[in-house]
């Protein structure tokens, strides 16, 4: 993640960085790292993406928790140093019922049965990013933005099936 960033937004009780974490979520192309309790009532969310979708997520993710609850402090890193990120970064396999853990996501369009199958453990952000690099995909747009889970799962497997088809 050469050009990457590293999105922070503190805030005091958990409501909030779960509303930042969302509103941050929905702006801007960016992947969930970690959400973590910092002691005293203070919570912190992290993010990763390009520059430019980490800043839109942080200004998106500290506006909402303002409206709900209060913000300590939020920054956002540009190209941080490789130390540093994977410090901050969750390990890559993590069992499902340890807190924050996440799935790995596919690198490319799912296109075998298995990987269809592991969907359900990608986050929606991911599958968002999946669904627009989709050639024939129904879901244009912000209705790719305002999809749930079920949908866009829906649509990769409904492209998968159609590509299945033609080959």
């Amino acid at each position: 993640m050469a050009q990457g960033a590293i999105g922070l937004i503190e805030t005091r009780g958990l409501v909030g960085a779960i509303e930042a974490a969302d509103a941050a979520a929905k702006a801007g192309l960016v992947d969930l790292l970690a959400f973590e309790q910092v002691g005293g009532g203070l919570v912190s969310v992290r993010f990763s993406g390009d520059v430019a979708a980490v800043q839109v997520a942080v200004e998106a993710g500290v506006q909402a928790a303002q409206r709900i609850g209060e913000v300590i402090c939020h920054n956002v890193m540009p190209a941080p140093h490789a130390d540093l990120l994977s410090t901050l970064s969750p390990p890559s396999r993590q069992s499902k019922a340890e807190p924050g853990s996440r799935a790995p996501a596919p690198s490319s369009s799912p296109s075998t049965e298995s990987e269809l199958e592991r969907l359900e453990d990608v986050p929606v952000t991911r599958l968002r990013q999946l669904v627009r690099q989709l050639p024939d995909a129904q879901l244009k747009g912000r209705q790719v933005s305002r999809a749930n889970k079920g949908e866009l799962i829906a649509e990769l497997k409904r492209s998968n099936e159609n590509q299945g088809r033609e080959s």
